[in-house]
């Protein structure tokens, strides 16, 4: 009788084929499928910006999210796969096996697409930041962005990493050579968790930050390990005892983000009673599916132990395979939701104070000379969201800036503007369709100012 699914091949036989290509690219679109969706829900779709504010348009505005997909998807294969290498299929003595050695050719691949993707991001995420298409960006921006503002020097630490893996990984034989690339990619991993996102603004920034980055690399080395698996243990002799680690691993992973990413969360929100406020918004929703998705995966790791790793030492893979590839789905579907929760604005009653001019934090709406609040939602990107707006009436601050931080400027306008303090303590040109920052001054106090360009233009810049 023929079993429905191959097992083990016969000694010479080909490898278990490959999912078809439609397969893969059915999966692809569902998977971009669940991320639209998961940001319609959680708020964090594209909108139109304020009157009189350019935009980059639609194209930039949903690009950047699919583009972060791609760079989580990349460096889930690259860690995967490394960690396969140096981990999962040890070498005997110092030298790896054939397997660990290919799995690190393909790593570099992985690597490449990771740096092509961050390259890509951040090109996208400036361009949404001045409301202008990638091809027009001007090159003072791009200076700006990656050497003053978090998220660009996270950017550019990450794609030097990525790259650096993409070189050595193909030339690497030895199994602590493999390991350093590991811990490069990790660090990868951990420098945009420290630098951006919503951790970084919470009020325990250490600990929200730490918590974040044990969440990021727990996840990463689950999903990742286990894509690993499904692609390169494919022999008779890797993959039985690849599995058995990856199961020890992949359970504390389990434990570890799940634990790091509800406190994360928890922070994240305040610390508040998780009433209707926070569970009853978007981002509360997207929360519960990736907290669902987390028990789902969780059932799917026990019924692995339980029964398809007895089946799989017995020489017996079909059952693993299937399963595995199932879990794989799951899995990416949630890195989909994580994006889409990290894009998404968490509820307000949990959010953190904003602190203008320091990227990885969320300013609040401008309060001009006249005392009324004005709505600056048109130009608000989160950790990227700036310190003063120039439009073609005036300047816009939206928050109080600490001492000696770096203040972000964009003038959405085609005219250069100065920004000068009546005390003489800034004198900054800037610029039409430009980034630009230049430190506050070291001492607390209020600074008014106003432009050469026109008088008309004036507000009053808060350092505390």
């Amino acid at each position: 009788m023929t079993a429905p699914f191959p097992e083990w091949p016969e000694a010479g036989a080909a490898r278990p084929p490959k999912p078809p290509a439609g397969v893969v690219v059915a999966v692809g679109l569902g998977i971009v499928a669940v991320l639209v969706l998961a940001l319609v829900v959680g708020g964090g779709r594209p909108t139109s910006g304020a009157p009189g504010l350019t935009q980059a348009g639609p194209l930039v505005d949903w690009g950047l999210p699919v583009a972060t997909l791609a760079g989580r998807i990349a460096a889930l294969g690259t860690v995967g796969t490394l960690l396969f290498a140096a981990v999962l299929l040890p070498g005997s003595g110092r030298t790896l096996p054939a397997a660990s050695r290919r799995a690190l050719r393909v790593a570099s691949g992985w690597a490449l697409a990771w740096a092509v993707s961050t390259v890509v991001g951040a090109l996208l995420t400036l361009s949404r930041l001045i409301g202008v298409p990638p091809a027009s960006v001007p090159a003072s921006s791009v200076g700006t962005f990656v050497t003053d503002l978090p998220a660009g020097r996270a950017a550019v630490v990450v794609t030097a990493a990525a790259v650096v893996l993409a070189l050595v990984a193909r030339r690497c034989t030895r199994a602590l050579g493999a390991a350093l690339l590991l811990a490069v990619a990790v660090t990868g991993l951990v420098v945009p968790a420290v630098l951006t996102g919503h951790s970084a603004a919470a009020d325990d920034h250490v600990l929200a930050v730490t918590t974040l980055s044990v969440h990021v690399v727990a996840a990463t080395a689950w999903i990742g390990g286990l894509l690993a698996l499904v692609v390169h243990g494919r022999n008779r002799e890797d993959l039985p005892p690849a599995a058995g680690r990856f199961s020890a691993l992949a359970l504390a992973c389990f434990v570890a983000s799940g634990a790091s990413g509800l406190l994360s969360a928890w922070l994240l929100v305040g610390g508040l009673p998780w009433g209707a406020d926070v569970l009853g918004s978007g981002y509360g929703w997207l929360l519960l599916g990736k907290t669902a998705a987390l028990v789902v995966l969780g059932a799917f790791g026990w019924h692995h132990r339980r029964r398809t790793l007895p089946l799989l030492r017995a020489g017996q893979p079909g059952a693993f395979r299937r399963f595995a590839a199932v879990e794989m789905v799951v899995m990416l579907a949630t890195v989909a939701l994580a994006v889409a929760l990290a894009a998404s604005p968490p509820p307000a009653a949990g959010a953190p104070p904003a602190q203008a001019g320091v990227t990885g934090v969320q300013p609040a709406a401008s309060t001009p000379p006249t005392s009324a609040v004005e709505d600056m939602s048109g130009h608000d990107h989160g950790e990227l969201s700036v310190a003063v707006l120039i439009d073609e009436t005036r300047f816009h601050v939206s928050a109080p800036v600490p001492p000696g931080a770096r203040v972000t400027v964009h003038n959405s306008t085609r005219t250069e503007v100065t920004i000068t303090a009546d005390d003489g303590s800034f004198d900054v040109v800037v610029p039409g369709r430009t980034l630009t920052t230049f430190p506050a001054p070291e001492e607390p106090g209020t600074y008014p100012f106003t432009s050469r360009h026109s008088t008309s233009f004036a507000d009053v810049l808060v350092v505390r």
